[in-house]
Order: structure tokens, then sequence, then C-alpha cells
């Protein structure tokens, strides 16, 4: 009869790049056996147990697990007949020891009575910290002890173990490998282990030396130690590596005899692995446990949730930021500029601080008579638009501005009061000297242009003011002070409307999708570099699966942004609403939807934290430019304004412009709009993030 082998190995090749991890390679794992896997860091070991669970592929050759090729539906990887211990610790760092216990317990079917049981019993093996003790602050040592019981917990029917002895005690070594003998005699459990001690596999079934990506040797301990007569497996391993010095290996000479250098012979049997690679067709499996999806999609909420409630750093985030970012933009944008300062040139009055130079207006029974209006003026501007700071003439006040001490100057003519009379009076025969000297002039520094349009607007409402009250005083109609074009009441949002109340609903939107996306952006990237990712997939769980948990608990985290995003603009800052608030509430939970879907784009495209990092900063740069926040999308290029129009949160702030100012309800074509450009946006970030996601778990 045949024996049946849990793992077969054949032809392998592995190439990172041009680099050549290992060549030509065969390994033959028997069922209910030990096999050691040796060899020095950087041989080979970990890529090719990496290829054994599926996490990697070869580039040629094949693989055999369990009866079948990794990831296919007879093997048993994907799933709980395999347990696997990579030789990064892979936990989450946030985890308790009975958390880890609990997550890798349920994802492969065991219940909570299992579980706690085995708890007591792997605490007690391996003198595990106590069950609340969190994986991030325990020791190297006790972090590889946890890694190696969450592994062993469900009694895998193959056990793959990457160097789980390294850093742990001789006695602690000695015990764990007494109970690796005692599993596999017992239960039939198959046990593929690499290590940097040699000798301590002196117990193993069947070992394997590694050097170079080579396979030297693949031979029982004491059948190698007879064949080149030596006590100690080191000794053996160090004669094999004299021979491939040599450049004859094993592999190299398949069929044939070759001499060492202490005339003992080396010989495989090539027949022994064919009849090996024939075995896995008549592989019968464990009977395996059936594994709940709904249990194994609590376990991953759970360990989500745990991650998040654990990270501190992130719960501030998820609560005080959102809060602060607003609070700086009510705070910093929309009101007047303050501390300016304005030089006035009066050539009219020399001094306008005097009690009775307020400027006079009184009527005779022929005409109305002005005095010293520029005073009247400049009071009525007074300090609530700048200071005012006078000068003796023209080209000082202009200096003061070249050198930055000012904001612009105001000039009043000589004759200024007996001019605007003139004007006033005599309209249609006044001279043009009259006419240039009954003006205000202005010079402003536009070099700040926003500055320099605030003074010029509010010096121009004031003028306008000023000038219908001296209409007043002589008897005249008020109208005669307005100019011959006239702006009623907007059909839609408020005269006064500043510049905040238009930023207002880009800055929330964009707001909520950055505030998500630098969320998830961390998220797949974190599992990955853990380890948990690769890990969890080689149990079983699925990309989709990993992808829905972390939207759930991440969903969470969207609802109180909007929740806060919504409290503070509207109730605490007063920002009416004029169409339905739900609609308002829904747009920015999208949005923010949106956000945590790019953020998982950029976090399965990315290997690091950093790149994707920078890949965030620069996409936020961007769609800042071409969210119509900063600039009307109707001002840029034709072909800009077309691709401004599909970022994410271009439309969909137009839509809620609409909804915020103008009542519009969902049904109208501008606010619907803005809601199927974002829900298409999160279709296909989701897309690209469960292909990308699973092209780089397979």
């Amino acid at each position: 009869m045949v024996q049946q082998e849990a793992v077969v190995v054949r032809n392998a090749v592995k190439r990172y790049g041009k680099e050549l991890v290992f060549n030509d390679l065969n390994m033959t794992v028997s069922r209910g056996s030990i096999y050691g896997l040796l060899g020095s860091s950087g041989c080979g070991k970990t890529t090719l147990l990496s290829c054994v669970v599926g996490v990697r592929h070869l580039d040629s050759g094949e693989v055999w697990v369990l009866g079948g090729n990794p990831g296919s539906k007879g093997s048993g990887i994907p799933g709980p007949r395999v347990g696997y211990m990579p030789q990064e610790i892979s936990l989450v760092g946030e985890f308790s020891v009975s958390g880890a216990f609990y997550y890798f317990g349920r994802i492969n079917g065991l219940n909570d009575e299992e579980i706690e049981t085995r708890q007591k019993f792997f605490s007690e093996l391996l003198q595990l910290p106590s069950d609340d003790h969190l994986v991030k602050n325990m020791s190297g040592g006790q972090q590889r002890r946890v890694s190696l019981a969450v592994a062993l917990i469900h009694k895998p029917e193959l056990l793959i173990l990457d160097e789980p002895t390294v850093g742990l005690d001789p006695v602690l070594r000695e015990k764990i490998w007494s109970y690796m003998i005692q599993i596999t005699q017992e239960e039939s459990i198959t046990v593929l282990i690499t290590t940097h001690y040699i000798e301590e596999t002196k117990d193993a079934n069947k070992i394997g030396l590694m050097r170079c990506g080579k396979l030297l040797a693949e031979s029982a301990p004491q059948e190698l130690l007879a064949q080149y007569q030596c006590s100690f497996l080191e000794e053996a391993f160090l004669k094999l590596c004299s021979v491939q010095n040599n450049t004859v290996t094993l592999n190299e000479a398949q069929g044939s005899k070759v001499e060492d250098t202490g005339g003992n012979v080396l010989h495989q049997d090539q027949n022994q692995h064919c009849e090996s690679t024939k075995a896995y067709l008549k592989y019968e499996a464990v009977s395996e446990r059936p594994v709940s999806r709904l249990r194994r999609f609590k376990a991953l909420l759970t360990k989500n949730g745990t991650q998040f409630l654990r990270y501190y750093g992130g719960l501030i985030f998820a609560v005080v930021f959102p809060i602060l970012q607003i609070g700086v933009f009510i705070m910093a944008i929309g009101d007047d500029p303050k501390n300016l300062k304005i030089g006035v040139v009066n050539e009219e009055v020399e001094n306008c601080s005097s009690d009775n130079n307020f400027g006079n207006v009184w009527n005779d029974e022929l005409t109305c008579h002005f005095g010293n209006l520029s005073c009247r003026f400049l009071h009525n501007f007074d300090n609530s638009i700048a200071t005012q700071e006078y000068y003796e003439d023209i080209p000082k006040a202009r200096l003061a501005v070249q050198n930055a001490k000012l904001s612009g100057v105001i000039y009043f003519s000589q004759n200024f009061s007996e001019a605007l009379q003139i004007r006033v009076e005599e309209a249609t025969f006044a001279k043009d000297s009259d006419l240039l000297a009954s003006q205000i002039q202005v010079f402003l520094d536009m070099g700040d242009m926003q500055i320099g349009y605030f003074i010029q607007q509010k010096l121009f409402d004031r003028f306008l003011k000023v000038y219908e009250d001296i209409m007043r005083d002589c008897k005249y109609s008020p109208k005669l002070a307005d100019p011959p074009i006239r702006f009623e009441e907007p059909i839609y949002g408020e005269t006064d409307l500043n510049y905040a109340d238009y930023v207002a609903p880009t800055y929330m939107l964009g707001l909520s999708f950055f505030l998500a996306a630098t969320v998830s952006t961390t998220l797949i990237i974190t599992d990955r570099m853990e380890g948990v990712w690769n890990r969890s997939v080689v149990q079983g769980v699925r990309t989709e699966e990993i992808l829905l948990s972390h939207i759930l608990i991440q969903s969470i985290v969207i609802i109180i942004h909007t929740a806060m995003i919504m409290l503070i603009v509207f109730p605490i800052w007063g920002l009416e609403c004029k169409g339905p608030i739900f609609n308002v509430m829904v747009l920015i939970f999208l949005n923010g939807f949106s956000g945590l879907m790019y953020g998982f784009v950029l976090s399965v495209m990315f290997k690091n934290h950093t790149a994707a990092h920078y890949g965030a900063a620069g996409s936020f740069f961007a769609l800042v430019l071409l969210n119509g926040c900063m600039w009307p999308v109707q001002g840029m290029p034709k072909v800009l304004r077309w691709f401004s129009y599909l970022v994410p949160t271009n439309l969909s702030s137009v839509s809620l412009r609409g909804i915020i100012y103008k009542g519009y309800s969902i049904s109208e074509p501008e606010v619907y709009i803005g809601f199927l450009i974002t829900v298409g946006w999160i279709l296909l970030f989701l897309i690209i993030t469960i292909f990308r996601g699973r092209s780089k778990s397979s």
C-alpha cells in the first residue's frame, strides 16, 4: 500500500525579479509525520512554505497539499484543515491572549466552549501570559508562543510552522517537540516545521536540508547520521554544504551516484519521487469541520472592532478631529478681515477729528449747500473697515502702501464738497474738473486681492449709504444716490452670502471624504504588514469577508463624522438648510463612504503606509483644485472642466448647495446626479479593491 503524502513539491522554481530563490526543488511530507525543513536565513525556507500555503505561487513546478493544489476545491488550503504559523508574529497588536484564541478559533469553526478549554490547555503548555494581556505589550518570545498556540488550537490535519521556537528557552522547545510527537502519533496530524536549530529536529521523522535554494538531502535524521558517519546533524549538514560548494548537489545528481569528500555515497532514488507524486491522488481527507460563514464574519467584526476601540488615537481622530476641523473652518473662513490700515490724504480739511467737523448740509430757498463732506464720509467709514492714518500728500501715502504699512489710500481733493454740490445741482453743465474733484479717489494694494476686494466693496457700500443721507438732508429723493443698476433680492440664497457660506457644502463633503479615506488607507496595509491578512486567508477567510467587516466597522466612524459635521454646521454655526435635512445627511454619509472605498483602493495599491499617505496627499490637493471650492469649475478649460465633473466631491457639492440654498428635493436633476455620481464612485472603488485584494491574496 502506498503511503499517503500530505505535501508534495515537484520541480519547484521561484524567483523574485531576477533573483532565483530556489530551483528544481522536490520535497515530500508524509501524513502523520514531522518534517523538519532546515537551513540558514535567506535560503528560501519561508518562501517555500508561503508557496505551500498558497500565499505565493511558484514560477514553475507543482505543489499538492492534502490531495490538491493550494486554492483548488480539493485542497485543504485555504481552510481549517491547515494550521499556519508564519515567521512573523502575525497577530493584531490590540488582541489580548483570549482575543487571539477566540478569533482564530472561531474562523476555524470552534465553538466558544472548545476555545476556552483549549486556551487553558495551551496556556499551561506554552506558559502564556494572562488572558487579558495585550499582544503589543508582550515580549517577542511571548508573542511567538501565542502565535504558535492559535495555530494549534483547532487541531488541524496539517500543521505548518515557520520557525516557531526562535527565541524560546531549551526546556520549552523540548516541551513543544514532545507535544508535536504526541499529536502526530495519536492523531495522525502532519507537521511541517522550519527551524534554525538543526539539532532539535533529531526527533523528526524526516528532515530536508536546504541551502541556497537547493534541497541538499531529504532523509530520516538517523539515516543521514549513519550515511555520513556523524554524531550530530550539524556535522552532516556541513558535509553536504561542502559537497554543494564543489558544485555537486543531490538534485543535480538524480539517478546517479556521487562520492563525497569522505568517501560516502550520496544517492537519491528518482523512482521514490515518482511513486510519492502518484500518492496524492489516493489521499483520504480527515472529515472537515464545517465553518459557519456567519460565525467567521462575526469573528472578523470582533477583531476589527477590538482594533478600533483599543487604538485610542483612532478614537480621538474619529470624534475630536471633525470638531477641530469644522471649528477651525468656522473661525477662520468668512469673517471680515481685521486690523487693516488705510491712509487718508484730505486736502479739504486738515483735521476731521474736531467735534464740530462732521460735514455740513443746509438748504436755502434756492439750493442745497455742502461743507466739509469729506469728514462726513470719513466718520461713517470709521475704523470698522480699516484704521485711518493721515498723510500730508499722496506720494508719502503711496510709499507706505509699497512698504506694506497700509492696505490702500483714500484721497479727497481741496474743493471736494463744492465740486460734489455742483455735480448734484448742475450735473448737465458740470465741468470735467469739477466731476473729478467730486470723486473720492481710492488707491488699493491689490497684491492681496481678497483684502483689496473687501475694502473696495465696503467703501462703496458706505459711500452709497452716506450719499443717501445727504440727499435726505437736502430734501431730495434718496434714490438719486442709487446707481443706475439695482440688484433685487436674489432668487436663491442671500444678498449677503459670504465666502464661508459658499464653501461650506464643498468643505463638508471634502472633509467627510478625506477623514474616511485617511482611516481606511491604513487598514489593509496594517493587516498585511502584521501578517494577519495572509494568515486569515490561509485559514479560509475570504477577501470579500475581510473587506466587508472593515466596511461595517468603519461605517460607524463615518456615521460619527457625519453627525459631528451636521451638528456643528447647522444647529451650532446656524447655517440654514432650506431643503430636506435628511438628504443632506445621506449625501454627506455617501461621500464619506466613497472616501472609505477610495482609502481601500490606496491600501491595496501600495505596500506600505508611507507610499499610501503620499498617494492620499497627492490626490487630496488635486481634488481640492478640481472640485470647485477654490475656483468655479466654469472658469476652467473645457477639457479640464469635464474631467473635474467626475471628481467624487464635485457634482455632489453642487447637489448639496441645491438642497441647502435652493430647497431642492432629490427629484431635481441637479440633486440626484450628485447622488448617482457618488454611488458610482463607491461601486468603482469597491470593485477595484476586491479584484486587487484577491490578486494580492493569491
